[in-house]
């Protein structure tokens, strides 16, 4: 065992909100970056094959903390006040209800769909598969992300039906705040990935050092294109307790050399952008990055 690491109790860590340090077994493998969601008890017991380490605190606070910050040289977003509809969203997206109580219980459910001025309807929520407790005339603030925006409002519920489906009726909210975040914010994390290259035909082993709604930051030890190319970068990520294999088409936007951030090692450094197009493998990805930057 990396005798720079130490154990975490299961209890140390807490479903629903973003880990505040990376987890590691017991040979020193990333097994979730800083900021990652846990979201489920079945997701630990899944992690905790050959033990749950993390950083001494020594090793950790040398570091910056963070796990969503802004990119520099991009704006700070900003909110502005819109109606739901405008939001343009879509069946099947990922919604967080949060409710107001003191500690804050958190959900994820999923937008069936909604009536405008009557309700909103989504999937009822879950814990360890089995359905929560969720009486009507609760209140929850609602969040989630369509494009480039976080959104959120407040609602109540109006109506829990069990038939033919478990799912709750929300009241429609009279606005909803939105923040667009232009790509503008990351979060830090240390993954292995792989990049298949349509112009070499080669797949490079690389690293992605953190990622944003758009893009990437991946760094290889040597270059696997050039600025222009398209590119399909592969990567495994623990997701709602499984694990999920992503390939994301991607083009390269900058290339330089650069050490790598924890190694020192030399390498190169490319600077990516997704695709966007109708993928689930990138609307997955974005949903977990929205997820890590909303559960603070």
């Amino acid at each position: 065992m990396d005798d720079k690491l130490q154990p975490v109790k299961q209890t140390e860590i807490e479903i629903g909100k973003p880990l505040a340090w990376s987890v590691y077994d017991k040979f020193g493998r990333l097994l979730l970056g800083e900021g990652a969601l846990i979201e489920s008890q079945q997701q630990i017991d899944a992690l905790d094959t050959e033990g749950l380490f993390r950083e001494g605190r020594d090793e950790a606070a040398s570091r910056k903390p963070v796990s969503a910050e802004p990119v520099a040289g991009k704006r700070t977003p900003v909110e502005q006040v819109e109606d739901l509809p405008s939001i343009k969203l879509a069946i099947g997206d990922t919604l967080q209800l949060q409710d107001f109580s003191s500690g804050k219980q958190r959900y994820f459910v999923k937008l069936i769909g909604f009536l405008n001025k009557k309700s909103v309807l989504v999937s009822h929520p879950r814990h360890e598969d089995k359905l929560s407790f969720v009486k009507e005339g609760v209140g929850f603030l609602v969040r989630g992300f369509s494009g480039t925006k976080t959104y959120e409002f407040s609602s109540n519920v109006i109506s829990v039906c069990l038939t033919p489906y478990p799912y709750l009726h929300l009241a429609f909210p009279p606005q909803v705040k939105t923040t667009n975040m232009r790509g503008s914010v990351r979060i830090k994390l240390r993954l292995v990935c792989s990049v298949d290259s349509e112009a070499t035909g080669l797949k490079v082993p690389a690293i992605i050092e953190d990622m944003s709604i758009s893009g990437a930051r991946i760094h290889a030890g040597k270059a696997f294109g050039q600025v222009g190319d398209t590119v399909t970068v592969g990567l495994r990520m623990q997701v709602g307790g499984e694990n999920q294999v992503f390939q994301v088409s991607s083009i390269i936007r900058n290339v330089h050399a650069e050490n790598d951030s924890q190694t020192g090692n030399e390498g190169v450094m490319h600077g990516m952008q997704f695709v966007q197009s109708v993928s689930m493998d990138l609307t997955l990805l974005q949903n977990f990055i929205y997820k890590s930057m909303l559960g603070e």
